[in-house]
């Protein structure tokens, strides 16, 4: 199949290479190792200029913050235009950005349109909570997507929600989740990991990955820390990553004297990110209880690298996480009980194998990003029909 990749992402923190496009990246060089042809266009970010398998088309933005996202719609469907005219698509797949062009590109090229969702629609934390513009975002939503072709959901939560909420028929929802590439994130021996990134090797190290916005529940995390440190006086937290709450956490490092017990890392190529994971001895994904529906993309890399972790026990990730998978759940919010989960399995190297291997093993079996792209092409050939004859199913 040839497919057209649609996304738009800004974070105003990282306007020169933001995080979000990992998912994309993913997706396309998975689709393009099992056989298809993939042309992606996406913001001239950093990430963009990187030499990839699949096809890329860097878009240029405007930086001003009514125009940038007009001109990656315009700039995008019009490139996408004239992509076609040497290699029309089969398939127009985009992720959801509060524009229907991708949709229209599709319906002009006769082409089948799938949207990803990866998130409510209209975030309910969004800028604006009531009037005009709230309302044509989801008069927007609701339009578009009840138009599609197919839609990729990412939770069976978001499947409901946009059945309940925007009206798209659930026989043409397919259950996407987050996946990892179990060729990139592999076991690494703990110490070689930490002598490379200037680490004492023998020290225990409970890590962190991800962008530093409010959700991902790192204030929790370091109140955590302070009563692990107690316990455990050489932890050191390594947090791999940047964001907009950066600066106030590193404040509230400094309070809590912490300052000595953490590394920094700022945010690193995708590609480094299995090496930091190695060092750790312990990972967490501590979300708070109102981060919404989520399938993250850092539980399955952790597991896939074969390290234990510990993450809130929000629906979203309790759904996906059960026995067996190499994820110990705590509740969200309370970080004693983060810090005790953390303690004993730093008290416990045994136990801290065994998830491990059986965290590999999850992911290998089922979330791998090969498996997952194989289950979207088959349900792509399968439902080659009219949408009221396809069937949802989770993949």
């Amino acid at each position: 199949m040839n497919w057209f990749v649609f996304c738009y992402w800004f974070e105003p923190d990282a306007p020169h290479d933001p995080v979000g496009l990992v998912r994309i990246w993913t997706l396309a060089e998975a689709l393009t190792r099992a056989g298809d042809n993939v042309t992606v266009f996406p913001p001239r970010y950093r990430s963009a200029l990187v030499p990839r398998s699949s096809a890329v088309i860097p878009i240029r933005l405007l930086h001003w913050p009514l125009i940038r996202p007009l001109s990656y719609t315009a700039l995008s469907f019009l490139r996408g235009l004239w992509r076609a005219l040497t290699a029309r698509p089969d398939v127009v797949y985009y992720r959801w950005m509060d524009s229907p062009h991708a949709l229209i590109l599709a319906k002009l090229l006769r082409a089948r349109c799938v949207c990803e969702v990866n998130g409510e629609p209209v975030p309910e934390w969004a800028g604006e909570r009531e009037g005009l513009v709230r309302a044509t975002r989801h008069w927007l939503a609701r339009w578009a997507l009840s138009r599609c072709d197919r839609v990729v959901v990412l939770t069976e939560g978001l499947k409901d929600l946009l059945v309940r909420r925007y009206a798209v028929s659930a026989e043409r929802i397919a259950v996407l989740p987050s996946g990892t590439d179990t060729q990139l994130f592999v076991p690494r021996d703990a110490a070689a990991c930490r002598r490379e990134l200037g680490l004492p090797p023998d020290l225990p190290c409970i890590g962190f990955v991800g962008s530093f916005y409010r959700y991902q529940g790192l204030q929790c995390l370091l109140d955590a820390m302070v009563m692990v440190k107690q316990a455990c006086p050489s932890a050191q937290l390594l947090l791999v990553g940047d964001g907009e709450a950066a600066a106030e956490l590193k404040e509230q490092a400094q309070r809590a004297g912490l300052a000595a017990s953490i590394r920094w890392s700022g945010r690193m190529p995708y590609d480094h990110v299995p090496l930091f994971i190695g060092a750790m001895t312990v990972c967490v994904a501590p979300f708070r209880a109102d981060r919404g529906e989520t399938s993250p993309v850092k539980i399955f890399d952790y597991l896939a690298c074969g390290r234990p972790v510990v993450a809130s026990a929000i629906p979203c990730v309790e759904a996906t996480f059960g026995r067996g998978s190499g994820v110990e759940l705590v509740p969200p919010d309370d970080p004693t009980v983060l810090a005790h989960a953390v303690i004993a399995l730093l008290r416990d190297s045994a136990r801290c194998g065994a998830l491990g291997e059986q965290g590999r093993r999850f992911v290998e079996h089922q979330f791998s990003w090969a498996h997952i792209i194989e289950q979207l092409r088959v349900w792509l050939r399968d439902t080659e029909g009219p949408p009221h004859h396809a069937h949802s199913r989770v993949l």
